[in-house]
């Protein structure tokens, strides 16, 4: 195995604003339907349970990092929520990749408008916006690659940079 062939780099999700908003509207909307399911009506029951559901995925996505693995050509990010389950969100192999840049998020405006965003949302950090070809379509993904990986996509895909 070649030396720069692997990379692994994690980043921690800061919570936006529109994302803690989408929390306090779930739990505000679980304890509403609790109290009406007691006072008035049993079938809110049913929205409370929703509710639930909706409150255990706000914690899971609470305390949530990205991390990316680079592979012998294969990438592959996936989402760590409270540091013990693990969900592939996206996986692609660089044969497949049209263009990439790494930098700001906003200077990448000629590989188009970002479709999946697995970045840190922290303003500053150096990302890399990357378009690539899948059997759905085409994505315009970003995430934050480590200095690994940013050494190993200039070594060995600079023909793909835009």
């Amino acid at each position: 195995m070649n030396e720069n062939s692997y990379s692994e780099y994690a980043v921690a999700v800061r919570q936006t604003g529109q994302m803690r908003a989408k929390q306090i509207a779930v739990i505000g909307v679980t304890a509403v339907s609790l109290v009406l399911a007691l006072m008035v009506y049993w079938a809110f029951l049913l929205v409370t349970a929703a509710g639930a559901v909706g409150c255990y995925l706000a914690y899971l996505s609470s305390s949530m990092e990205y991390e990316t693995i680079f592979l012998d050509g294969t990438l592959e990010i996936s989402a760590v929520y409270q540091k013990s389950r693990r969900k592939r969100k996206f996986m692609c192999d660089m044969k497949n990749v049209a263009g990439y840049h790494l930098g700001r998020k906003e200077d990448a405006v000629r590989l188009g408008k970002i479709t999946r965003d697995y970045s840190s949302h922290e303003e500053g950090r150096s990302c890399c916006v990357m378009k690539v070809g899948t059997e759905k379509g085409n994505h315009v993904i970003c995430f934050e690659p480590g200095k690994e990986l940013e050494e190993i996509l200039e070594k060995r895909y600079r023909t793909l940079k835009a």
